[in-house]
Formats: structure tokens, C-alpha cells, sequence
């Protein structure tokens, strides 16, 4: 009986010593791993995908007769979506059409005439500014004649749909909206604890539940807004108050994802992302600078001015302007 209480009082040191060099081991292995792994990166799953919404909407007054789309196809740039009822443009623009053509006869005779003392030089500079007035009025009508067709500026997927056939719209009626497919990023909101290694032009890995663990997507930080979502609201909150509580705030980090994975693996506004950036290399700023040239642009709206302009020239005798 003694014995046996001697061995247990012995071998209890010897247990602790253990246990002490397990512990000893974990905390050790985590270092490590926070040292090779966790040190030069930040992780957060609040992280979802945005993108470019476009508003289609109409440019002139009628009715919609015919519909070509539907939600969720995609459609490219310059692509009809809407066809607008031509009868009241087109019937404007025949009239301007005739309009220029009086404006020009008017000026051409006025200006044969001009070294007569029955045309003065007066009369010969309103008939000239009759005549560009036509042009432009005459311009004009062709443009809205030409917006019946209502045209997709970019290569997108239709989002929502709201014009049906037969509806009555005006100038500003938004009839579809549109997510362009070549304009999609991440916004990671980190803790504000989180930020002071987060620079511009840092690599990062991202994983979507929609693919699992089969993609990996990379991206790279390319921007931060300029607040928290909070104070950028309507109304802002108010912290001068007795009771105040520190609340740790989360500020949005846009990244920039790789255009071919994007092709491959399209990501849908709103999915949910895991977010891991790589903060090993801290030389880029935190501050982004504006890039150069137009962000997106459209030709469609020069198509159709140049159209105009080739329009007004065919009907000119003379095809220089007065």
C-alpha cells in the first residue's frame, strides 16, 4: 500500500514535466506557423463581389415596340436590346429634312445675289445662320431617329428588365439594367487593425464558395476607400454620447481580379469571398493614384453622330458647310 502511493507520488513530477514539454511544443509550432505563414498576410471571409451596373435607358419619347432581350443574357456592345415606335421621330426628321433644304436654297440664292444691291449683307448673314440653325435642327432629328434602336454600351449581362412592349416611355426611362462583364472586383472589408500592412499593388489569393476549393482566383490591391461604411451612409453615426462603446470599424479594400480567371470562372455581384492578401512586400502606397485615360468608354453615341453628319452632308447641294 505504501509502495504504490511512493510510485504514485514519484511518477506525478515526471507527468507534469511531460505535460509542460507538450505545451511547450504546440506554442512553439504555433510561433512557427504564425512566423512562415501568418505574419505576412491578412485573412477575411467579409469580402463580396461588386461590379459595374449600367442603366440603359431611353433617349427618346414613344412606345417600345419591340423587346429583343431577356434577364440573364448577355448581349454585346452596340447590341439592339429595345426597339422605340420610329413614327413621331421619323416624321420630325422628314420635316427638318425639308426645313434644310429651304434653309439652302435660301442661302444659295441670297448669296448669288450678293454683289446686287437688292441683298444685303445682313440679309446674306441671317440666311447663313438660318441655314447652320436647319443643319442642327435637322442633325438633331436624325440622332433621335437613329436612338429608336436602343443599343447596348458595353458587352454586359442583362441584370434586371423593365420594359415591356407597349409601355409609353420618355427621355430618362430606365428600361434595363446591366452588369458589364469585364468590370468586376472584390471589396475586403478588413478591421482597421488589419490595415497597417495592406499596401497597393499586393497579390492576393481569393476562393468563392460558388467553385469551392477547385479555383483559387488571383487579384491584387488596387485601391481603399476613403471611409468606413458607416460614416458614408445618409446619416452618419453620432459618437458624442455618454454611453459610447469602441466598436472595431471595417474599411473596404478593392482588388482587382485576373480578367482571364474571370473569363474562365465568371463571379456573380454579391458572392462571398475568402480573402487572403500577401503583405510581404510593403514598398506600394496606401493612397491610389488616379490611372491614366478613360476608366470604360462607348463608340456607340460617335456611330450614331457620325451617321448624322454623313446624313446632313447628302442633303446639302453643296457639301461644304456655309
Amino acid at each position: 500500500m505504501d509502495t504504490t502511493t511512493n510510485n504514485g507520488r514519484f511518477n506525478r513530477p515526471k507527468a507534469f514535466k511531460i505535460l509542460f514539454a507538450i505545451l511547450i511544443g504546440i506554442f512553439l509550432l504555433g510561433l512557427l506557423y504564425w512566423l512562415i505563414f501568418s505574419r505576412n498576410s491578412e485573412s477575411t471571409d467579409d469580402a463580396y463581389v461588386s461590379g459595374s451596373q449600367i442603366q440603359v435607358v431611353s433617349q427618346i419619347e414613344g412606345a417600345i415596340a419591340t423587346v429583343n432581350v431577356s434577364e440573364t443574357q448577355s448581349v454585346e456592345e452596340g447590341q439592339t436590346l429595345f426597339r422605340i415606335d420610329p413614327t413621331e421621330v421619323m416624321i420630325a426628321s422628314e420635316k427638318a429634312d425639308i426645313d434644310l433644304r429651304n434653309a439652302e436654297a435660301d442661302y444659295q440664292k441670297r448669296k448669288a445675289l450678293q454683289g446686287d444691291a437688292s441683298v444685303s449683307k445682313e440679309e446674306l448673314e441671317h440666311s447663313q445662320l438660318a441655314l447652320l440653325k436647319a443643319m442642327a435642327n435637322a442633325r438633331q432629328a436624325y440622332i433621335n431617329l437613329l436612338r429608336v434602336d436602343v443599343q447596348s454600351p458595353a458587352k454586359a449581362t442583362i441584370a434586371k428588365r423593365y420594359a415591356q412592349v407597349g409601355q409609353r416611355v420618355a427621355p430618362g426611362t430606365q428600361l434595363a439594367m446591366m452588369v458589364a462583364g469585364d468590370q468586376i472586383w472584390v471589396d475586403a472589408n478588413f478591421k482597421e487593425d488589419q490595415l497597417k500592412n495592406i499596401r497597393i499593388g499586393q497579390s492576393v489569393k481569393l476562393e468563392s464558395d460558388i467553385y469551392g476549393g477547385k479555383m483559387e482566383f488571383h487579384g491584387k490591391v488596387v485601391g481603399f476607400a476613403p471611409g468606413t461604411g458607416s460614416t458614408l451612409a445618409l446619416l452618419p453615426p453620432q459618437n458624442a454620447t455618454g454611453n459610447w462603446v469602441k466598436v472595431v470599424q471595417r474599411l473596404p479594400v478593392r482588388i482587382a481580379l485576373d480578367s482571364n480567371e474571370l473569363s474562365k470562372y465568371p463571379l456573380n455581384i454579391g458572392l462571398s469571398m475568402n480573402v487572403k492578401v500577401d503583405t510581404s512586400d510593403r514598398d506600394g502606397s496606401s493612397l491610389q493614384a488616379m490611372d491614366k485615360g478613360p476608366i470604360s468608354d462607348t463608340t456607340i453615341y460617335q456611330k450614331q453622330f457620325d451617321k448624322a453628319e454623313r446624313h446632313i452632308q447628302s442633303l446639302l447641294t453643296n457639301s461644304k458647310k456655309p
